[in-house]
């Protein structure tokens, strides 16, 4: 973590569902600790090495050293995602599977520091999966179109484009988000700095390892 909270141009915010898509991941983790302690190949250390993915690209958003990957979009099922950003997060087995949720948010309505506000940690795939839950948390049917995102626009640069064709669509959208007084956190949320996952000091050792994961996402489809 930065030394000087203050001088972080973004505050993350997490809601209790976040928290909880995180729970699910550290336990996850530490369980893999407790059962592999001292096994660092990529399938014993899955867990271990995306919950700490995670709590790297929640650090680097707030610091700005993280724009996201890409602009969410609109898809049929998924509901209309034209305000939301994208993280892509991997395992160390192959592609990245999971994906981190989050929205723009201008700081005035965010307690004066512009925010990115997470909305779901999950994996792209399955039933449940990360965008079906963003959709749930944000209330967005899956089919339907909302006519006050209009404003972010339609044509957007897939998942797969390069680097320099995304950041300006991740700019762009930035801007219209911070523009717009309708982009406003979701009930509940707070400052990644008030929960227990502030510090990457949290991801699990095989000494801290104890708790088994409760939850196990089946997932379906996604970006």
């Amino acid at each position: 973590m930065a030394e000087d909270e203050s001088e972080r141009p973004f505050q993350v915010l997490l809601g209790e569902d976040a928290v909880q898509d995180l729970t699910r991941l550290r336990d996850a983790a530490a369980a893999e600790a407790q059962q592999y302690p001292d096994d660092k190949s990529p399938a014993h250390n899955a867990n271990r090495r995306l919950f700490k993915n995670t709590l790297r690209e929640l650090e680097d958003l707030e610091t700005g050293a993280s724009k996201g990957h890409h602009v969410l979009g609109e898809h049929r099922g998924l509901g209309d995602g034209r305000d939301i950003v994208v993280s892509k997060v991997e395992d160390g087995t192959g592609p990245p599977s999971h994906r981190l949720t989050f929205r723009e948010i201008p700081g005035r309505n965010a307690g004066g520091t512009d925010a990115r506000d997470v909305i779901a940690v999950g994996h792209r795939h399955g039933n449940n999966n990360v965008y079906q839950r963003t959709a749930e948390r944000l209330g967005r049917a899956p089919d339907q179109r909302l006519p006050q995102l209009d404003r972010f626009g339609a044509a957007q640069v897939g998942s797969g484009g390069k680097a320099h064709q995304r950041h300006p669509v991740l700019d762009a959208n930035r801007a219209i988000a911070h523009a717009f007084d309708g982009q406003k956190p979701l009930t509940g949320a707070r400052p990644l700095s008030e929960t227990a996952f502030g510090s990457r000091s949290s991801a699990p050792t095989s000494k801290q390892a104890g708790k088994q994961s409760g939850h196990q996402t089946n997932p379906q489809r996604g970006e």
